[in-house]
C-alpha cells in the first residue's frame, strides 16, 4: 500500500509538472486600441541629422551570422559615409529612415535600432558575430531549469532561443524601449505566418489586429520568431487576443472584398487581414498564430518596403509620403547574403535528410524571385516619374494650342537609388566563389567575420547607383 501511495504520489507530481510548465511566454494583451499610440513610425521623429526628403530604407537578409556580418559591414560604411544635405554635414547613417529586416540580418538590425553607435564598440562583435552561437543555444538544452519548459507542448526551442537573447543580447529590453527613444530608424521584423503564409511584421499595426501590445513585447521574442529556420528552431507562438480591445477594422479592408471580381489579389489581401481579428467566425478561429522565419515569406525583407510604396494605408507608406512631396530621393540598400545551395548532395544517390528538404524548401522559391522583387520596387518609381512626365507633356500640348486650361502640376520627379548588395557582384571568381560557399550557421571564425564586414563595405562602394547618389549630394 506505502509503493502504490508513492507510486501515485510521484505520478501525481509528474502529471501537475507537465500541466504547470513548459508554457510559451504570452505576448502582452492591448487594453484598448488606439491608431495612434504604440511603436509605429508616426510616433518616431526624424531627429536632428535626418530629413524626410533624403528618404533611406534599409533591408537585411537572412542567412545566419554571414547574414548578420554583411549587414555590419554596410552600417559601419555607412557610418563612416559623409555627405552634404541641405545645408548640413552628416553621415549617412544619420538618414537612416527604415531598417527592414529577416532571419540573420533581424540581430544586427535589431542590435542596431537599440543601441545605435554602441553597436561599433565591439561588443556585438564579440556577444554575437564571433562568437559560437550555436553552442551557446545548445548548452542551454542541459541546463535543468530549462528542461521542465522543454517538457511541455507549447514551449519549443525559439522560446529557449528567445529567452537567452533576451537575457544576453538585448538586455530585458521592449518596443517601448525603441519607442522611448523617439527617433528614427524605424525597425521592421518580419517573420513569416504559419497560417496564411505571409509577412507577418513586429510593428503596433500588425499587432493591433490581434489585440496586443507591441510595446511590452520583448525584441528578443520577436528576433527569435524573424530567425525560427523550420527544421532547426521551432515556430515561436503569439496568443490572439481579437475581439477585447475594441479594434476597429481599416476601411480599405471592406472596400477590396467588394471588389472581389475587379481586383482578387488584393481581396486576398483583405481576406488575410480578417483572419487575425475575425476568429470567431466559422472556418476562421485562430487563437494563436505561429511564426517562423521571415525568410520563407520574402528571403531579403523587401516586401514590406514594397507595400509601402504601393499603398497609403500602413502608417510607414512610402507612397503617402511620395504624393505629399516629403521624399526628393528614395535611397534603399538591399544586402543580400544569398549563397549557393550545396553541391554535395548531388555527388550521391543517396535521398536528402529531412533538415535538407526543409531548408531547401523554405529559400530556393524565394530566392528565385528576389531580382522579381527588386523590380518590381524599380517599375513602381518608373510609373511614377511616368506619370509626371505624361502630365508635363500635356500641359505643353495644351499650352500650344492656346486652351486656357492647365492640369495642376502637383506631381514631382522622384530619384531612386537602389543598390542590391550580393557575392554574385564580386568579379574575382575566386573570391566570388568562397564567399558564396560559406555556410548559414551561428558559428563562424573570427577572420571570416572581419571577411564579411569588409566585402559588405565594398559592395556599398562599388554599387553604381550608391556612387551617383555620393555624386549628386556631395559626399566627402
Amino acid at each position: 500500500m506505502k509503493n502504490k501511495a508513492f507510486f501515485c504520489t510521484v505520478i501525481g507530481f509528474l502529471i501537475l509538472l507537465l500541466t504547470s510548465c513548459g508554457t510559451f511566454p504570452k505576448n502582452p494583451d492591448l487594453a484598448k486600441y488606439e491608431p495612434k499610440v504604440g511603436y509605429r513610425y508616426d510616433n518616431l521623429e526624424s531627429g536632428d541629422n535626418n530629413t524626410n526628403s533624403l528618404f533611406v530604407i534599409l533591408a537585411f537578409s537572412g542567412g545566419g551570422t554571414r547574414a548578420a556580418s554583411l549587414s555590419y559591414g554596410v552600417l559601419q560604411e555607412l557610418g563612416n559615409t559623409q555627405i552634404e544635405w541641405k545645408g548640413q554635414t552628416k553621415r549617412l547613417l544619420d538618414e537612416v529612415d527604415i531598417i527592414s529586416s529577416v532571419s540573420g540580418g533581424s540581430f544586427t538590425s535589431a542590435y542596431y535600432t537599440l543601441n545605435r553607435d554602441k553597436i561599433f564598440d565591439g561588443t556585438f562583435e564579440k556577444k554575437f558575430l564571433k562568437a559560437n552561437i550555436e553552442k551557446k543555444l545548445k548548452s542551454q538544452l542541459f541546463k535543468p531549469s530549462n528542461w521542465f519548459n522543454l517538457i511541455g507542448t507549447s514551449y519549443g526551442r525559439s522560446d529557449l532561443a528567445a529567452d537567452y537573447w533576451d537575457n544576453y543580447l538585448f538586455n530585458h529590453a521592449t518596443f517601448q524601449s525603441l519607442l522611448d527613444k523617439g527617433s528614427r530608424p524605424f525597425l521592421m521584423l518580419n517573420a513569416t505566418d504559419m497560417g496564411t503564409g505571409g509577412q507577418f511584421l513586429f510593428i503596433q499595426d500588425q499587432m493591433d489586429l490581434i489585440c496586443s501590445d507591441l510595446s511590452e513585447l520583448p525584441i528578443a521574442r520577436a528576433v527569435a520568431a524573424s530567425s525560427a529556420f523550420p527544421g532547426l528552431l521551432t515556430p515561436l507562438t503569439l496568443e490572439n487576443y481579437a475581439g477585447t480591445c475594441s479594434y476597429e477594422p481599416s476601411v480599405w479592408v471592406s472596400r477590396r472584398l467588394k471588389h472581389r471580381k475587379k481586383a482578387p489579389q488584393k481581396a486576398e489581401t483583405a481576406e488575410l487581414r480578417q483572419s487575425y481579428y475575425l476568429k470567431n467566425e466559422p472556418g476562421i478561429q485562430r487563437d494563436y498564430i505561429h511564426l517562423v522565419d521571415g525568410g520563407v515569406a520574402d528571403n531579403i525583407g523587401l516586401r514590406s518596403v514594397l507595400h509601402a510604396m504601393n499603398s497609403p494605408e500602413p502608417s510607414y507608406s512610402i507612397q503617402r509620403m511620395i504624393n505629399n512631396e516629403i521624399i526628393e530621393k528614395l535611397v534603399i540598400i538591399v544586402v543580400n547574403a544569398a549563397t549557393y545551395h550545396d553541391p554535395k548532395r548531388d555527388k550521391k544517390p543517396k535521398v536528402p535528410g529531412v533538415i535538407d528538404v526543409l531548408t531547401t524548401a523554405s529559400t530556393i522559391p524565394l530566392s528565385n524571385y528576389t531580382y522579381d522583387t527588386i523590380q518590381l520596387v524599380k517599375h513602381r518609381v518608373d510609373e511614377f516619374n511616368e506619370a509626371v512626365a505624361l502630365r508635363a507633356q500635356c500641359n505643353q500640348i495644351m499650352t500650344a494650342n492656346n486652351c486656357p486650361v492647365q492640369l495642376e502640376d502637383n506631381l514631382y520627379k522622384l530619384d531612386l537609388y537602389l543598390s542590391h548588395l550580393t557575392f554574385d557582384s564580386i568579379e574575382d571568381d575566386e573570391t566570388r566563389h568562397w564567399f558564396k560557399n560559406l555556410p548559414t550557421s551561428f558559428k563562424l571564425p573570427s577572420e571570416t567575420v572581419d571577411k564579411l564586414k569588409d566585402m559588405g563595405k565594398i559592395l556599398l562602394q562599388n554599387t553604381k547607383s550608391f556612387k551617383t547618389l555620393l555624386e549628386e549630394i556631395g559626399a566627402e
